[in-house]
């Protein structure tokens, strides 16, 4: 029998018959470490104050003109900061990623059925808010993205975009700010915190430009990934798994339906379904 651990379950936390819940003390994220403290400073070392730019250049990747960088530059920027700050949560977290990986010794299949149905279901909500609102406004990540695509290698873009970046994100946004934090705060509260820094941290690069409408897909998005994590009972596993469905299909839109498709720009707002998959990636 798995002991259960201090402070669990944590306020707020949604409860259910002894004989329908999981044991989630078995993947329990556990109290602060320094490992947790490295990935955030990493983090906001690399991707906030530009040191993984600074990285590519010292190392001769990246040779900006007039002060210029290229898309490819961007992108290799991007890379490297991602490279080592993924070592780091890989050294870190892959203990508890594998624990947490037993939210799905019960209830496999139906589990794994919910990863694609979820995203569906972000589509789906963004679809109806989009037309509610009457446009779609492409972020300035988004189109970031979408020159990537077509600059950089496509492995190492599909990993990056697919594999690293959910990997990160969810240890930030869900492991730490949920996970972690709902020791000492109400899990609601760690869950508006998460929802909201995962948002504003999409557009950490626009000074604090640009449009609401922006913020639809990365909200339900967020929204999406901190419900589907706190239901699993903290999995963290779960969340990463649930973040790398999204980002896949929508770096599989980007490769085979963009390139056919007109610029969203110019689509009206019954038009822009082909595009919504890309959205919050």
């Amino acid at each position: 029998m798995t002991n259960t651990p201090a402070g669990w379950p944590p306020q707020g936390w949604p409860q259910k018959p002894a004989a329908q819940r999981m044991d989630p003390a078995r993947w329990a994220p556990g109290r602060f470490h320094w490992g947790d403290a490295l990935v955030v400073v990493a983090y906001v070392a690399l991707m906030l104050l530009g040191a993984g730019g600074l990285l590519a250049m010292a190392l001769g990747w990246v040779d900006p003109v007039d002060g210029e960088f290229s898309v490819l530059d961007m992108f290799t920027m991007n890379l490297v900061s991602y490279v080592i700050i993924t070592a780091i949560v890989a050294v870190v977290a892959w203990r508890p990623f594998v624990r947490s990986l037993g939210v799905f010794r019960h209830g496999t299949w139906w589990k794994l059925a919910l990863l694609p149905a979820t995203w569906l279901a972000c589509i789906i909500v963004n679809v109806l808010l989009l037309s509610l609102i009457g446009r779609a406004a492409q972020s300035a990540n988004q189109a970031s993205l979408e020159q990537m695509s077509t600059a950089a290698p496509p492995l190492p873009m599909v990993l990056m975009t697919v594999v690293m970046a959910p990997l990160v994100e969810e240890y930030l946004f869900r492991h730490l700010l949920i996970g972690k934090l709902s020791r000492y705060l109400n899990v609601w509260i760690c869950a508006a915190i998460s929802i909201v820094t995962f948002v504003l941290l999409h557009f950490a690069g626009t000074g604090g430009q640009f449009d609401l409408v922006e913020t639809v897909p990365y909200l339900t998005l967020a929204v999406a990934i901190t419900v589907s994590y706190i239901l699993m009972g903290r999995s963290f596993a779960y969340a990463v798994l649930l973040h790398m469905v999204n980002n896949g299909i929508a770096v599989a839109v980007l490769y085979l339906v963009m390139p056919h498709m007109p610029d969203v720009s110019d689509l009206q707002p019954s038009a822009f379904v082909p595009y919504l998959s890309l959205l919050g990636l």
